[in-house]
């Protein structure tokens, strides 16, 4: 055990600590299975001639040199046996911590999984960087590809997010099933932000002032723009929200579309404190406009 935790020391002083790992368990169980035989042998030729048949303790004699004698190759196996267990261990434990990362960023994974697909306005598929997609997300998360590799890493998240589909929801919702044109875009999201405790209402289509959908919830008023496009949302979008937000007297203000935002729209949100949002953001909408945790209405 000794000898183990001094291999596994100099593993975290000098870096390379499997290494150093794999060769303190092979010299701590070499040490242990030289020196069992060599107790063997002692204790068997002292006693040899003084208690039993005498060839009975040179037997256990040659037994026990024999077990020293083969003490590397028993320390080899057994180090390499519980080596095996151990990175099975590590293995599983990279598995379950990607499943659960997956589940934490479900709502952005999945939106920016559907944005790397893109199709003509006769829906054939022109570009898909789902895996450019699935790259970033194990960089954020820093997989460890030495024990998950990049194709097991991809399969598990693509049926862990397929197998969350699946599951009921209440409400049902569908963040995916969008309508065809703006305006009813803009029920749409009033209808489904009220599934999901809010009081939400659209704004006159004139003179809404730069918000679409006025949703309260928990004492917090909370102003929407949305935007069904197909190119992504510039910084005009953001100025009309804040502009919205002085005008109508709301908390919080947000752009909600289904498309990207420009890194220039991106900047401009963070300086002026709108939100920006995609409709996978709508059952936590209000905890990462407002914080805290989810309450009823």
């Amino acid at each position: 055990m000794g000898l183990a935790r001094l291999g596994r020391g100099l593993g975290g002083a000098f870096g390379s600590g499997r290494m150093w790992s794999r060769l303190g368990v092979f010299v701590g169980t070499l040490f242990r299975i030289a020196l069992l035989g060599l107790v063997l042998a002692l204790a068997a030729s002292m006693l040899r001639g003084r208690f039993g048949p005498e060839a009975l303790w040179s037997g256990l004699s040659l037994g026990g040199l024999a077990l020293a004698a083969l003490s590397p190759p028993l320390a080899w196996l057994r180090a390499r046996r519980g080596l095996r267990a151990a990175q099975e261990v590590r293995r599983l434990a990279e598995r379950a911590r990607l499943l659960s990362e997956a589940d934490r960023h479900r709502a952005a994974l999945t939106r920016n999984l559907a944005r790397a697909v893109r199709r003509n306005d006769y829906g054939a598929v022109t570009s898909d960087k789902r895996p450019e997609a699935l790259e970033e997300f194990f960089a954020s998360v820093k997989l460890d590809f030495g024990l998950i590799d990049r194709t097991e890493a991809s399969a598990l998240v693509s049926e862990r997010l397929a197998g969350r589909k699946r599951e009921p929801r209440k409400p049902r919702f569908d963040p995916e099933s969008l309508p065809e044109d703006g305006l009813a875009f803009e029920a749409w999201v009033a209808e489904a932000l009220s599934g999901f405790g809010w009081t939400a209402q659209t704004t006159p289509g004139s003179g809404d002032q730069g918000l679409d959908v006025i949703a309260r919830r928990n004492g917090k008023t909370l102003g929407v723009q949305c935007k069904l496009y197909r190119s992504p949302i510039g910084n005009r979008a953001v100025q009309e929200a804040h502009a919205g937000k002085a005008f109508h007297g709301v908390d919080a203000a947000a752009v909600l579309s289904n498309a990207a935002f420009t890194p220039s729209a991106r900047a401009l949100a963070e300086a002026t404190g709108v939100k920006l949002f995609s409709p996978h953001d709508i059952p936590e909408l209000y905890e990462k406009t407002f914080g805290g945790r989810r309450r009823s209405a």
